[in-house]
């Protein structure tokens, strides 16, 4: 629907008239104001609505058959459907400063990581592609996104923001719910990145780093799942956050202030510095909407930035979720609700941020019959293309002017076993280790999951190792790397052994060369690349990955060599399941076992989280295992047996023969994700 300033409406794509059943959403404004691009889902039939089991009588879109983007010239009504492959989603479309246009689809599909026996990677997962404004030349923009990347918004600063589901290593299992090792609602761990418009120099802008906002009423608010960005006109960007499972794609809405750019925000959250919520009724979790003297208050998403520097919202009024329960349950719930409302979307503006009140909102449209949602302003916006960094000879280059400025110390203090939370980031680090230690960059090339796939290793892709980039003398460096290929890096010492490490993967476009100023350097920015030693310097070609250490290749016969004349059946060394994946100590003989807790249940008694997913083995880092302890004889994670009562003790003094190679093996095992089978 187009709307005018005068309040008058009309129809620019009516589905009803389409032989297929379908539903157009995701609707982006041309920058010269002129064109409107889609999106539209479609259907083979329309089926009834449940609830529960109960059968209601309206009618929905049935099985998604394809979504397919579409470009309409709002003056002439001429419409464009742009080339689509057969079945393909092509979704949540944005206009780029060059006259191109990116959007989400899962043509060429990828699999979410696979991260143990607990999670499954069974859906494809869109990423975002670009193509000409008439649906050639496509490219995959977005090579780093192992999970689902959507949404993409252009930015006043000509980069574009999206949404970024957050799968990879031990992101997932950011809290336990009670439970262990329990990855939570994976459609929930959303962020918000940004890159610039060819995808590259990709940065976090909010929500990395999973930390709540408490609004002026005292509520909390936690991230979840990130989706539909708009930008106010003052420049603050904004994103709607709500519980995935239940809340019809409405929950609350955030803002904050933009960092400069490679920057995320200050200490110890790295949340931005200008970080507010929008409307101090509304909720993101997955309860009804918060009741005023009675009245279901409703739920907001789908922010638009509007004049005076309001915002244009998608406000859900009434109950507004979709908790199980009967039908007889619901209608008792929303019995004293005017009209009885269930969840009737309308659109609304702002009047005053934060909102105190719906009173504060005034109606756009909002017709009973209809829910009226996702509207953008139909204006010209005047957005530059930004100056991008590249390389002379177009190779891809990555460079750090300071990789000994660090702010990567953990936002809570280290206690074993309650260490989910902290593992669970864009970044980790070994508690007892100081970063003067980092001696070195170490990089593996992920292997996207083309199909369904039942491997074990603690990323949940497979890697590839790339190779290993010495530090300068004053701590930079520069290296060459595969264009258009994820890759992964961690901070190492001396010995090539993982201190430090990055979770989430990266890539570089052809010609790209991206400098970053230090080590998770989060809240400034570090030392000019100018007057470091690498930007004189030769980058490092790691152009070439090879193989990792798999456990039966590799692993196993170090263990016949060096382990078994004394282990036969007290240490599951030859057996890979309970060596790795062991999280509840089952076959760790009962007088070794960890007791964790005084639970009367055996499960939450000797129950490891992650990063721990075996006594013997700590899913981050090699240093933090007691298997490499054993075979180095040596704790190595820069603490003893004394400086935490409850934590895995090393023990006795445990010689061994292992060779200083069979040791470097073992630890790049456990440190590349500690992967069972080569046909992995």
């Amino acid at each position: 629907m187009y709307r005018d300033t005068n309040g008058d409406e009309r129809i620019l794509f009516d589905c009803m008239k389409e032989a297929q059943p379908c539903v157009p959403l995701d609707p982006a404004v041309s920058l010269d104001g002129r064109s409107i691009l889609f999106s539209v889902y479609r259907s083979n039939k329309l089926v009834n609505a449940t609830w529960g089991r109960t059968q209601l009588p309206n009618r929905r879109l049935g099985p998604i058959s394809g979504a397919q983007l579409h470009i309409i010239n709002m003056a002439t009504g001429e419409l464009k459907r742009l080339p689509q492959p057969k079945g393909a989603l092509d979704i949540s479309p944005t206009w780029l400063p060059d006259g191109r246009i990116m959007f989400a689809s899962n043509r060429n599909p990828q699999r979410e990581p696979y991260l143990d026996r607990i999670t499954s990677n069974n859906r494809p997962d869109p990423r975002l592609y670009i193509a000409n404004a008439d649906g050639s030349d496509v490219q995959l923009a977005t090579h780093h996104e192992i999970s689902t990347a959507m949404h993409p918004y252009l930015m006043r600063n000509g980069r574009v923001a999206y949404g970024s589901q957050w799968l990879s290593h031990n992101l997932a299992y950011m809290h336990t719910n009670g439970a262990i090792n329990w990855p939570g609602t994976l459609d929930n761990m959303w962020v918000v990145m940004d890159m610039d418009y060819r995808g590259g120099d990709m940065t976090a802008l909010y929500g990395a780093h999973r930390a709540s906002l408490r609004t002026t009423t005292g509520r909390t608010k936690t991230t979840k799942a990130l989706h539909f960005l708009g930008q106010r006109r003052n420049g603050d960007m904004c994103v709607a956050n709500y519980y995935r499972g239940n809340n019809l794609g409405l929950g609350d809405v955030i803002c904050w202030g933009p960092e400069p750019v490679g920057v995320e925000g200050k200490l110890p959250n790295f949340q931005p510095r200008k970080l507010y919520n929008v409307a101090d009724w509304s909720r993101s979790d997955d309860n009804p909407s918060i009741r005023v003297n009675g009245i279901y208050q409703g739920k907001i998403g789908y922010p638009e930035g509007a004049p005076n520097n309001q915002l244009l919202l998608s406000v859900g009024r009434g109950y507004c979720t979709q908790v199980s329960g009967t039908v007889e349950s619901f209608q008792k719930n929303v019995a004293n609700q005017p009209q009885k409302l269930g969840c009737d979307v309308g659109l609304y503006l702002t009047t005053r941020i934060p909102s105190r009140h719906m009173d504060d909102l005034r109606r756009v449209v909002d017709e009973p019959d209809w829910h009226e949602f996702g509207a953008r302003a139909v204006v010209a916006r005047q957005i530059e293309a930004p100056q991008l960094s590249n390389t002379d000879d177009g190779s891809c280059q990555l460079a750090s002017s300071n990789a000994g400025a660090a702010e990567t110390s953990p936002q809570q203090p280290y206690r074993f076993n309650h260490n989910y939370w902290t593992s669970a980031n864009n970044g980790g680090e070994i508690d007892g280790v100081p970063h003067s230690q980092l001696a070195g960059i170490r990089f593996w090339e992920v292997i996207p999951n083309s199909q369904k796939r039942n491997f074990s290793n603690f990323s949940g892709n497979r890697l590839r190792m790339l190779g290993d980039v010495p530090l300068l003398p004053d701590k930079s460096f520069k290296v060459s790397l595969p264009c258009e290929t994820p890759y992964i890096m961690a901070g190492i010492d001396a010995e090539g052994r993982v201190i430090k490490r990055d979770q989430v993967p990266q890539s570089l476009r052809p010609g790209e060369k991206r400098v970053c100023g230090g080590c998770h350097l989060h809240s400034r920015k570090g030392r000019p690349y100018e007057d470091s030693l690498a930007f004189r310097a030769e980058p490092l070609p790691l152009m070439n990955a090879t193989a990792v250490p798999v456990y039966e290749r590799d692993i196993k016969p170090i263990f016949a060599r060096r382990c078994l004349t004394c282990h036969v059946s007290d240490v599951p060394l030859m057996d890979y399941d309970s060596l790795v994946w062991d999280q509840f100590q089952k076959t760790v003989a009962p007088e070794r076992r960890l007791q964790v807790s005084e639970s009367d249940n055996e499960k939450r008694r000797f129950g490891l989280q992650r990063p721990y997913t075996s006594k013997y083995v700590n899913s981050m880092f090699a240093r933090e295992s007691l298997l490499y302890w054993k075979a180095a004889n040596r704790r190595t994670d820069g603490r003893s047996d004394a400086t935490y009562r409850d934590d895995i003790d090393f023990g006795p003094s445990h010689p061994t023969q292992i060779t200083d190679e069979e040791l470097r093996i073992l630890a790049e095992w456990i440190d590349s994700g500690a992967t069972h089978l080569l046909a992995d």
